[in-house]
């Protein structure tokens, strides 16, 4: 082989060298663990954590004590972590075998609902994660709203949440992955605005085994409405599953996550 050949040979190797690789297949999560759960069913939620092994976890209703709990169980597990813990149901968290590139965590608009964004490397590919939770459909703003009252505005502010996270997204030109509790099913305004603004639902990919996740395996009721849910935007999403274990009213749905060719 002639020299200039050797020197080219080297070149093109340390270019292949230098590219990041793509990784294998990466698996992401959402659970509500919540957060009023005893220490009883906090472990049996790590349990599903363990068990699971997803390289992308998003956390809702996140307590200090729950927070404590995973560092002390799953730290070595998940390397990279943002937790923001809360007294009551607003605690978010992302933790990742990849690096968090960066984080912020926000209020979600119109309400002050916080969520948690970072941006994540997956091989040659950088992808926006929001870890996000929608109002709950029976919280009461006024002190004389009765049940139904409060569902049609709880119904409204959702679907405004949805909007402003579409607007929030629109400006990023790559993958986005948001996932969490949306309190309600695909058939609400809410998600009808992220399916509208291209986000594909990880139940609807190939080899799903979805369906209803409250009440989840805590409550001793059916689960009968599926409420959390995986969305990505420029990715392909399958295998989503519902995982009927664990010690919370939510059960966790995972799914893995790719990239278009």
């Amino acid at each position: 082989m002639c020299l200039s050949s050797l020197v080219l040979t080297w070149v093109l190797s340390l270019q292949a060298s230098a590219a990041p690789s793509s990784p294998t297949p990466v698996t992401v999560m959402t659970y509500n663990v919540l957060y009023s759960a005893p220490e009883e069913d906090v472990q049996k939620s790590l349990d599903v954590i363990e068990k699971e092994a997803p390289d992308i976890l998003c956390l809702r209703e996140l307590t200090p004590r729950f927070a404590r709990a995973f560092r002390k169980r799953l730290g070595k597990q998940f390397p990279h972590v943002r937790l923001v813990p809360r007294k009551g149901t607003w605690g978010v968290g992302i933790a990742s075998r990849y690096r968090l590139l960066r984080t912020e965590h926000f209020p979600q608009t119109p309400h002050r609902m916080p969520a948690l964004e970072a941006d994540v490397r997956l091989g040659e590919h950088w992808v926006k994660v929001a870890c996000v939770h929608l109002m709950a459909p029976g919280a009461r703003h006024q002190r004389a709203d009765d049940l139904l009252t409060s569902m049609e505005k709880n119904a409204v502010l959702r679907h405004r949440q949805a909007e402003a996270l579409v607007r929030r997204y629109a400006r990023w030109r790559g993958p986005v992955l948001v996932l969490g509790d949306m309190n309600e099913g695909r058939s609400g305004k809410a998600m009808k605005a992220f399916a509208s603004a291209g986000f594909q639902h990880a139940c609807d990919g190939p080899d799903a085994a979805c369906g209803a996740t409250w009440p989840g395996t805590a409550s001793i009721l059916p689960s009968v409405v599926e409420i959390d849910h995986v969305l990505g935007r420029e990715l392909r999403l399958s295998g989503a599953k519902v995982l009927r274990a664990g010690g919370s009213d939510h059960d966790a749905v995972r799914a893995t996550l790719g990239f278009p060719p």
